[in-house]
């Protein structure tokens, strides 16, 4: 299992994504101190239903995104490698 603290999440997402400049863990996935560590399998592959909810919150039209469809985004963009990965806080 690969640990990403949520700082260092976050600054993947600003540079994958720099329209979204504004990121926060705890903003846009909902994942607040007492919620963490947050824990998802990803692929890499595509996911129709969920790729087409994080295009929609990519270009602003949903204010919270889940955590797998974000990592799974990550992953296909290249920023991330496929497995199980943990969001925890800065220790």
């Amino acid at each position: 299992m690969r640990v990403l603290e949520a700082n260092e999440l976050e600054r993947l997402v600003r540079r994958t994504f720099p329209a979204k400049r504004g990121f926060a863990v705890g903003a846009d996935l909902g994942l607040t101190p007492n919620r963490l560590p947050a824990v998802a399998f990803i692929h890499g592959g595509p996911d129709p239903y969920l790729d087409r909810q994080l295009d929609d919150w990519l270009t602003g039209g949903l204010k919270f995104v889940g955590l797998y469809p974000l990592l799974n985004r990550l992953c296909r963009a290249g920023a991330l490698a496929p497995g199980t990965y943990a969001v925890t806080r800065a220790s």
